[in-house]
């Protein structure tokens, strides 16, 4: 498989090298690439199509109000029918196949593990800066290794 292949591959030049895979896994992945192509025309088609819909509803409103004695209960009801079918188009998106965006936000903090001698260290640097301040300092007793 090339390299060069993205999401913003033409769809043709996925349609090529599908049909030249040699390799199973390129073929997955070439597959991937040209399902999601797939979806991004189809969301694509969906809003030109929400568009249309939107405008038709639009000068549909714009007759009934301002010439409403043209329309006969006929065509009322076809232009309810139409309103509700526009609706009930808007339900049938399926989520489910639509890629999701997933943030993943994990800060792994371990704590630190010091050992007999790096504790005896730490410990001499404290004592050191509390004698520089002129503090009293207890006695630590210091804790042996697990």
């Amino acid at each position: 498989m090339k390299n060069d292949l993205s999401i913003v591959t033409p769809i043709e030049d996925l349609e090529n090298e599908l049909l030249n895979a040699d390799k199973t896994d390129d073929l997955v992945d070439i597959i991937d690439l040209f399902n999601l192509n797939l979806q991004k025309k189809n969301i694509i088609r969906n809003k030109k199509l929400s568009d249309v819909q939107d405008k038709v509803v639009d000068r549909m409103l714009e007759k009934i109000q301002d010439e409403p004695w043209e329309f006969s209960n006929d065509d009322l009801i076809k232009f309810h029918k139409v309103i509700q079918d526009t609706l009930k188009s808007t339900d049938t998106l399926d989520k489910e196949s639509i890629p999701t965006i997933q943030v993943n936000q994990q800060i792994n903090v371990s704590a630190p593990e010091f050992n007999r001698e790096s504790r005896e260290k730490i410990l001499s640097a404290v004592r050191d800066i509390l004698k520089s301040n002129n503090e009293e300092l207890e006695e630590v007793e210091t804790v042996d290794d697990k």
